[in-house]
């Protein structure tokens, strides 16, 4: 980065102009800047930059908060794309942290590394349409041979041709962001954006202006309006994720959003009109939530207008394999490895007889782990996680007994591939950390 003192406000002034002198001008453009320096980074379409602490980065930032290739902005389809590199802090933008994943940012978006803070100044125009029947490359690599998947998958076909709101539900990494995108992707909304905002990893007080945004003025530092997310996936979908996070105050806000289609920004007076067809996700029992009086019935049935069971990846045993090829595959290629890895027969029968508490992503984890220790060559058995490659445990005596047995084995594997932390363990699984506490009291674990 370089310019200091008056040249930080000649560049700084200088981006929030573009986009007003040259409406048809399809770059990007980011204001980079620390306490002392800063910069205006230009990007034409398929470009990027990586942000890190490593001298290679394209911009560095020498500050041990931040890891050595943090993360990566970048102009793909005249979408301007954050993407969180799997640092150690994660990556913020505005009040989500972001962390191994990536989402888009427009304009007055802030994105914030460590010590280094990039607005975002302009961004180009919307992006000509799609056909309605595309399907983004994250669905199609969705694999369903199990029946009960290839079900879901036809009907999520169907319901992206309806503007109704759907619910959809299942353990912690069935899938369910995969589902939102080709339901937003298949149907006639692929011609607007898909814009996602995880409900539990939003700061409480912030998430207001995240999804409603704000007016210049409206709290301390608010220097500018900024849309929220609902205005600016009008014309497109809205994926709100672990919706059963939404604090209280939150949910009768979005409750007259969803039944009036418009949007008060915070500190302001107007309401904008908007047309947004809602996806929401859970791993939790909104049901019981709803008779706890923990989560709004009429939010509820607002936002289950069509409800998605997604079933775990031990209920779908189908799908195991031919998913652990393609996450093989698609790693392998990723790091310069030539061919498809194989699979022993020894390593899938381990691969089928594990409970996968982490379901799909615990495989896409442990299939990329296999491929580093393989090193071109089978995967067996030696290479797998050591949660996955432990001996299965017999099973015998009576149904109830078997059922006991396989409840058992998942939290133990759970809690193995959780390092024993029981909070992670009770998310991996789906449940609560109070129920996690009474089954180990019932089988007499203490440790």
């Amino acid at each position: 980065m370089r310019g200091s003192g008056d040249d930080v406000t000649t560049q700084m002034d200088l981006a929030s102009q573009i986009g007003a002198t040259d409406a048809q001008d399809q770059r990007a453009y980011l204001v980079v800047r620390t306490d002392t320096v800063a910069d205006v980074r230009v990007l034409d379409e398929g470009g990027a930059f990586v942000v890190g602490r490593t001298k290679d980065a394209d911009v560095v930032v020498d500050d041990a908060r931040v890891s050595r290739r943090n993360t990566e902005i970048a102009l793909r389809g005249r979408r301007l794309i954050v993407r969180d590199l799997g640092s150690r802090n994660g990556t913020r933008v505005n009040a989500t942290v972001l962390k191994n994943e990536e989402r888009a940012a427009v304009r007055g978006d802030e994105i914030v590394i460590g010590p280094a803070k990039i607005t975002v100044a302009a961004t180009p125009s919307a992006p000509s349409a799609p056909a309605p029947t595309a399907v983004s490359a994250a669905a199609r690599a969705f694999v369903a041979e199990d029946p009960k998947m290839k079900e879901i998958f036809a009907l999520v076909e169907r319901l992206a041709h309806v503007p109704t709101p759907v619910l959809i539900r299942g353990e912690t990494g069935v899938g369910k962001e995969i589902l939102a995108d080709r339901l937003h992707a298949a149907g006639p909304r692929a011609r607007g954006t898909l814009l996602r905002v995880n409900c539990a990893a939003v700061v409480e007080s912030l998430l207001e202006s995240e999804l409603f945004g704000h007016e210049r003025g409206a709290f301390t530092g608010a220097t500018e309006r900024k849309r929220g997310l609902v205005e600016a996936a009008s014309g497109g979908t809205l994926f709100l994720d672990e919706i059963g996070d939404l604090p209280p105050a939150m949910q009768a806000k979005l409750l007259r959003v969803l039944e009036t289609q418009r949007v008060q920004r915070v500190g302001g007076r107007e309401e904008v009109q908007v047309d947004v067809r809602y996806v929401a996700a859970t791993h939790q029992d909104l049901e019981a939530m709803v008779e706890r009086g923990t989560f709004r019935r009429d939010l509820y049935y607002r936002l289950a207008g069509f409800i998605v069971d997604v079933p775990a990846l031990r209920l779908r045993r189908a799908d195991i394999l031919p998913l652990a090829r393609r996450f093989a595959s698609a790693f392998a290629s990723k790091i310069g490895l030539a061919g498809a890895p194989q699979l022993s027969t020894e390593a899938e029968s381990y691969l089928l007889d594990y409970l996968w508490p982490g379901n799909v992503r615990e495989l896409k984890n442990a299939m990329e782990h296999a491929v580093v220790l393989a090193n071109g060559a089978a995967i067996v058995i030696e290479h797998l996680p050591k949660a996955v490659a432990s001996p299965p445990t017999p099973e015998s005596g009576s149904m109830a007994q078997e059922v006991d047995s396989a409840e058992r084995r998942a939290v133990d594997q759970a809690l193995e591939a959780a390092g024993g932390n029981r909070a992670r363990a009770a998310e991996l699984l789906g449940v609560s950390k109070r129920t996690l506490q009474y089954r180990l009291a019932k089988w007499g674990i203490k440790s």
